[in-house]
């Protein structure tokens, strides 16, 4: 009996009988929402699949994105810095540009420990042959010069150690004198001038090129207090230095040998190792 209901139902669909069509469209319909329920547990599947697959994807771009950002703000963090040894060296670079002698850029890398003394550490580039007495400078002025030599490294003196002088001249009046260090960072005395020698606050201090130390020109201090002390015949002075002493990290050893060694303080031995 199913059989032949079969049959009849097969025959009808395949000779396209109207009535055998609007019921195969109407039990169709009547199916439809079942299809549809049984293929949401499929769809939603899929779904949450390519939601955790986008999720993960997601997250490692988040996290990639993350690192890159902890790298960009690290390298910024440095920028300023970077700016201002860009300045530095520009300013080196004109410099040297300015000086008629030989130069060779050179790198503080220190500091004496020693507080009582003014001296920096500079590196020493294979095959450069740095000399004891060496004139260094920086962008700005006279910085002081080579007290000691390693194989690796060198000593600069600065111009305010206690044991460090220079001949000076006063650029504006030609007056000659000897500049002293104090051992104070921003303070230079000014020896030997008469007390009724024309110079003024403001006045620059130039190398002088005597004693065979410094060549002549070199810019050293600014004269920044003048005070007569009653009777005496001199005046007390005190100076600026115009180099960055504590700030230049890039300095200019400069290549004009002296003919004679370095001038030093009654402080200082013959052998130039400090008392």
């Amino acid at each position: 009996m199913a059989l032949m209901i079969a049959l009849g139902v097969f025959y009808a669909d395949l000779v396209r009988v109207p009535a055998a069509l609007s019921a195969r469209q109407g039990v169709y319909s009547l199916m439809e929402p079942a299809y549809v329920a049984m293929a949401v547990p499929g769809r939603l599947i899929e779904q949450i699949s390519e939601s955790v697959r986008l999720g993960a994807a997601l997250q490692d771009e988040n996290n990639q994105l993350r690192k890159q950002n902890l790298l960009y703000a690290a390298q910024l963090q440095r920028l300023p810095q970077l700016m201002s040894e860009n300045t530095e060296l520009r300013r080196l670079s004109e410099a040297e540009l300015d000086v008629p002698a030989a130069v060779r850029l050179v790198e503080v890398i220190g500091v004496d420990p020693d507080p009582s003394r003014k001296i920096v550490i500079i590196r020493n580039e294979p095959g450069v042959k740095l000399y004891r007495g060496q004139p260094v400078l920086d962008a700005n002025g006279v910085m002081g010069r080579i007290h000691r030599i390693g194989r690796q490294t060198a000593r600069v003196i600065l111009l305010t150690d206690r044991t460090h002088s220079v001949p000076v001249r006063v650029n504006r009046t030609g007056i000659r004198a000897i500049l002293n260090g104090t051992g104070d960072a921003d303070e230079l005395s000014l020896q030997f001038v008469p007390e009724k020698s024309d110079i003024k606050i403001g006045d620059l201090l130039t190398t002088s090129g005597l004693g065979n130390d410094f060549p002549a020109g070199y810019p050293v201090a600014r004269v920044t207090k003048i005070r007569r002390l009653g009777d005496d015949q001199f005046l007390d002075i005190t100076a600026r230095p115009i180099a960055n002493l504590d700030r230049s990290r890039f300095l200019l050893a400069l290549f004009d040998r002296p003919a004679s060694s370095i001038l030093l303080r009654p402080e200082e031995s013959q052998n130039g190792e400090t008392r």
